[in-house]
């Protein structure tokens, strides 16, 4: 048993002291190695230097190519825009004129129902001032003998006064409310669109909403007072849109 393990423990020993061999799988050793070469590469990079530079010439053609290509872009988007923006305000102004005229037209509508309110507040004035005026005469004894006698008579020809006049009374008067209320919605429609009568009677004279189309005497009021609107004018919100024709007090008579 001994003999044994010093046999196996002096092939350990040999093992050791032996050199190992190259394994299997390396193969064969190369016959030669490659030589290097200086010349070969400063020859190469040069040429990769080259391809640098030429790189680095077609990358900054390419942004300033790409930067006209922008500015150009941006050029058309202004232009664009300036087009667009002018476009929209030639329609704007043409929106405006038409609104403008047509507002002017509805002008002439509420002047000629302002007309027909006075015309018919006139009448009716008038026609009150008929059925209640009475006449002072003087009539002699047998005058007044007489309409003892007809006495009858003049009472059924006033109430048949009275009757005409009544019915004429209520049509005049209905159509006073009727114009008036038309005359109500059209001003209502105008104020929806900002537009408002300007008040001129009993104000100074203001040049920049009126015009004066004569001069009154008037000694009982300030100089340079509306003392008549002879056309209503009207403002559409900041611009004024018919200025107001109006007659202007004044203290001093001008000579001819």
């Amino acid at each position: 048993m001994t003999n044994d393990t010093e046999a196996l423990f002096a092939q350990f020993l040999d093992y050791l002291q032996s050199e190992p061999g190259s394994p299997d799988y390396l193969g064969e050793p190369p016959e030669s190695t490659y030589a290097f070469d200086p010349y070969q590469m400063v020859a190469e990079w040069t040429a990769l230097r080259h391809e640098i530079k030429q790189q680095g010439k077609l990358l900054r053609s390419t942004q300033e190519t790409l930067q006209q290509a922008l500015e150009v872009n941006r050029t058309n988007q202004e232009q664009l825009q300036t087009s667009l923006e002018a476009s929209q305000k030639q329609k704007l102004a043409q929106v405006e004129q038409q609104q403008e005229k047509l507002l002017k037209e509805l002008l002439g509508i509420m002047d000629a129902l302002d007309q027909a309110c006075a015309y018919w507040q006139q009448e009716l004035e008038v026609l009150s001032i008929t059925s209640n005026s009475k006449p002072a005469v003087k009539k002699s004894f047998w005058d007044k003998l007489g309409e003892l006698f007809s006495s009858q008579k003049t009472q059924d020809e006033l109430s048949e006064k009275i009757q005409i006049s009544e019915p004429l009374t209520e049509m005049l008067t209905s159509n006073q409310q009727g114009v008036e209320l038309i005359r109500r919605s059209l001003l209502e429609i105008l104020r929806q669109r900002r537009v408002v009568p300007i008040i001129a009677e009993g104000k100074l004279f203001d040049s920049q909403i009126m015009y004066a189309v004569g001069r009154q005497v008037k000694t009982d009021v300030a100089e340079n007072t509306v003392i008549q609107e002879v056309v209503k004018g009207y403002l559409w919100g900041d611009k004024i849109l018919r200025e107001a024709q109006v007659i202007v007090a004044t203290q001093v008579i001008q000579k001819a």
